[in-house]
């Protein structure tokens, strides 16, 4: 009796196209070649950064240029943190102060406004919300000048206050978070209701602990925002110990005198806590960028 013919399986093979000349070409090579190119042309400013800061200022402005420093040195680095014309790591721990404030009640007011446009139902919800995304539309520096002037009458100026609470109503945040909460199930929700759950526990206990990627990456947005903000912390803070990092580094940069070395060295530094929050959030922020605005 004959045995039956062994099934065999072809091993999966990369998606290829035909090339001229019969060859079989990889679809993926060109995607990933304009990847490398794509990143070579963003990780370019950043390896001129470092590799400024690591050459002494004569090799900064020699001609030609060096694209690799010559001679390394962290003298930049030293001067920078023990400079007596300003105190970087006050700078540093003011901008992590008031980034850190804005962002946690940025993010906690974007979520107690996007819940209710999102799982609640009551007259005029949809107009309210109209009138929330249309205030995108408007121009930050529109409001610059009444802005300060509040402060003036608040007496924030010089003050922190002024550098945190002016922007803590963002549109985006609540745009972003509603999207995301019209995505969770509604079955979770009532179930929590015929517990006897208040509208509070559901938010608290269902709707928040589902929602940490949109949250995570919420937070890095309005982090990043509030740590490299430069226009208004320039106008409103004037006090040297108060300045935030973006504005206290442009010390380096005098209106005769630019040193380049020292420049991109607190540039670096100024870089490593936004780098650090990006990379320990990454996969939240990939997570909750695919899912936001997706319905069940």
């Amino acid at each position: 009796m004959a045995l039956p013919a062994q099934q065999t399986t072809a091993a999966p093979t990369a998606r290829t196209t035909n090339a001229p000349g019969g060859r079989r070409v990889p679809r993926d090579i060109p995607r990933f070649i304009l990847l490398c190119v794509l990143a070579v042309l963003f990780l370019a400013p950043i390896y001129w950064m470092v590799t400024t800061a690591l050459k002494a200022e004569t090799d900064v402005i020699s001609s030609p240029t060096q694209w690799f420093p010559a001679h390394p040195t962290l003298d930049n680095f030293r001067e920078v943190l023990t400079s007596p014309d300003g105190n970087i790591l006050r700078w540093m721990w003011n901008s992590l102060f008031v980034a850190t404030v804005f962002t946690v009640v940025h993010v906690s007011l974007c979520a107690l406004t996007a819940y209710p446009l999102a799982r609640m139902r009551f007259p005029g919800r949809d107009l309210i919300f109209w009138i929330i995304l249309g205030s995108m539309m408007i121009p930050w520096v529109v409001t610059l000048i009444p802005t300060y002037l509040m402060m003036l009458k608040f007496n924030w100026i010089n003050s922190f206050h002024a550098l945190i609470w002016p922007g803590i109503a963002g549109a985006f945040g609540v745009f972003m978070l509603r999207q995301f909460f019209l995505g969770l199930p509604k079955e979770l929700e009532e179930a929590a209701r015929l517990d006897g759950a208040n509208s509070f526990q559901v938010l608290w206990k269902i709707i928040l602990p589902l929602s940490i990627p949109a949250l995570v990456t919420l937070a890095v947005f309005s982090f990043m925002g509030s740590w490299n903000n430069f226009i208004w912390p320039l106008y409103v803070v004037t006090d040297i110990d108060k300045l935030t990092l973006p504005v206290g580094v442009t010390t380096f940069s005098q209106r005769y005198v630019t040193e380049y070395g020292k420049l991109m060295a607190s540039t670096a530094i100024a870089s490593i806590p936004v780098l650090v929050a990006y990379l320990f959030a990454q996969r939240y922020l990939i997570a909750g960028l695919s899912t936001t605005g997706m319905k069940e």
